[in-house]
C-alpha cells in the first residue's frame, strides 16, 4: 500500500503523462518517415472513409481509419507532428530571442528604448492576427514561409514584456551595480549578468507557448491560411472532415485528438516548470 501511495505522490509530484507525451511525439516527429506504416500523401480509393480498425469495417493496415480520399490517417497524423514541431520550434527560436533581446534593452536602458519597444508591443498585441493572417494569404499565398513569418511577427511581445519586467528588477541588484562600478558595458552587463537571470522566465514562456503555437498553427490550417494542401497539417485535417462527421467522425476527431494531448501535454509541463521555478507558487 506505501508503495502505491508513493508512486501516486511521485506521478503527482512530477509532470509524467505529459513528459512522456512530448518524447514520443518528438520521437515520431524525428522518425515519421520510419514509424509511419504509409505513405501520407498516398491515395486507396477502395479506403475512402475506412472506420478505425476498432470499429466494423476497419483493417489494421488503417489503425485510425481512412479519409476522404483514401490516405491513412495514422500516417498524416505522424507526419503532421513533424510540421507542427517545426513551425513552434522556428518561430520560439526566432520569436524568443527578438523578444528576450527587445526585453533586455528595453529594461536596462530605460527612456526612449523603453518607450519605442513597448509601444510596438502594444502596436502587435492591437493589431487582429487572423486578419491580418488572411489578407497576407490573399495577397502573397498560403505557404509555410508566409506562416512562420506571420507567427515570429506576433509572437515576440509575450517574450520582450516578460524579461523587460525582471530586467528591471534585475538591474538594481548588488552584482550588476558591482559589474557597472568594474567597467562592464551595458552589452556585457545585460547579456553576461542580467540574461542569466531571465533564462527560468524564458523557458517556462517558451514552453507554455508551444501549446498556443501549435493551436494557432491548427487554427489558421483549418481556415485555409496556413499550411497549403496536401501537406498533412493537423487543422488542415479537421477541416477537412468536418463535413462528415455525422457518417466518418474519425476524419476529424483523430486529429482534433492529437491537438488536444499536444497542446495539454506543453501546457502542463509549462505550468510545472512555473511551479517550480517560483518559489512562491511551489507546491509542497
Amino acid at each position: 500500500m506505501k508503495k502505491f501511495t508513493d508512486t501516486y505522490t511521485f506521478i503527482r509530484r512530477y509532470p509524467i503523462l505529459p513528459v512522456l507525451i512530448i518524447i514520443l511525439l518528438i520521437f515520431i516527429a524525428l522518425f515519421a518517415q520510419f514509424v509511419s506504416p504509409n505513405d501520407p500523401l498516398y491515395s486507396d480509393l477502395s479506403k475512402i472513409k475506412q472506420p478505425p480498425f476498432w470499429l466494423e469495417g476497419g483493417t489494421l493496415e488503417y489503425l485510425l481509419g481512412g479519409d476522404f480520399i483514401g490516405r491513412d490517417l495514422l500516417s498524416r497524423i505522424i507526419y503532421g507532428s513533424r510540421i507542427s514541431l517545426m513551425v513552434a520550434g522556428a518561430v520560439l527560436i526566432s520569436g524568443g530571442t527578438i523578444g528576450t533581446f527587445a526585453g533586455i534593452v528595453a529594461g536596462y536602458k530605460g527612456g526612449v528604448w523603453d518607450e519605442i519597444i513597448m509601444r510596438l508591443v502594444d502596436m502587435t498585441y492591437a493589431i487582429p492576427f487572423l486578419l491580418v493572417a488572411m489578407v497576407a494569404t490573399v495577397v502573397f499565398g498560403s505557404s509555410l514561409s508566409l506562416l512562420l513569418i506571420l507567427l515570429i511577427i506576433f509572437s515576440w511581445p509575450p517574450f520582450a514584456r516578460q524579461t523587460r519586467g525582471l530586467t528591471l528588477q534585475l538591474k538594481d541588484t548588488d552584482y550588476v551595480a558591482a559589474a557597472r562600478i568594474a567597467g562592464a558595458g551595458p552589452f556585457r552587463i545585460g547579456f553576461r549578468h542580467i540574461l542569466p537571470g531571465l533564462v527560468n522566465i524564458v523557458i517556462v514562456l517558451a514552453t507554455l507557448q508551444v501549446g498556443s503555437l501549435i493551436l494557432t498553427e491548427s487554427v489558421l490550417s483549418y481556415l485555409g491560411v496556413g499550411i497549403p494542401a496536401p501537406q498533412p497539417a493537423w487543422g488542415t485535417m479537421v477541416a477537412d472532415g468536418r463535413q462528415f462527421l455525422a457518417n466518418a467522425w474519425w476524419i476529424a476527431v483523430m486529429p482534433g485528438m492529437a491537438i488536444f494531448l499536444t497542446v495539454f501535454a506543453f501546457n502542463f509541463l509549462g505550468d510545472w516548470l512555473r511551479d517550480y521555478y517560483d518559489p512562491r507558487l511551489r507546491q509542497i
